[in-house]
């Protein structure tokens, strides 16, 4: 009767912490706070709903572990990967945007097409300066 308790008041915790971590993703005013907020979701709504799971259901403890330790493992490294893509995103909105004093929301501006453009303007130009004869060097015509 204890354990049942525990595992329903560790739900109950989880379930805070997840409803609180959907109101900060929507609430907060950019991305890398909003990523703070989904970061909280990930650990504690998470671990509380792991813990009370385990609790409840002690049969799958091994496995709910398992889940527990695999997002322990990955989060981070997601949240690195996604704050570190906003940060790379927002210098290149500085460099576009640079004569203008107006604030640009970082997520709202596709800059994909801007640098697949620019991206391919360069290809192309380090195809042709590789495929030009040099002066004075062997060509592929001669017979």
């Amino acid at each position: 009767m204890l354990l049942e308790l525990l595992g329903v008041v560790a739900l109950l915790f989880g379930l805070f912490f997840c409803g609180v971590g959907v109101l900060g993703v929507i609430r907060m005013p950019d991305a890398l706070t909003r990523l703070h907020a989904s970061g909280k979701v990930a650990t504690l709504g998470l671990f509380g709903l792991l813990v009370g799971a385990a609790l409840l259901m002690p049969a799958a403890s091994l496995r709910i572990l398992a889940l527990g330790l695999f997002v322990l493992l990955t989060s981070p490294v997601a949240t690195h990967a996604i704050a570190a893509s906003v940060y790379r995103r927002q210098e290149i909105l500085e460099e576009l945007f640079e004569m203008r004093d107006e604030q640009v929301d970082v997520t709202a501006v596709d800059v994909s097409g801007i640098l697949s453009r620019s991206l391919i303007q360069d290809i192309i130009e380090a195809q042709q300066r590789t495929h030009r004869p040099t002066e004075g060097g062997p060509t592929s015509n001669d017979n």
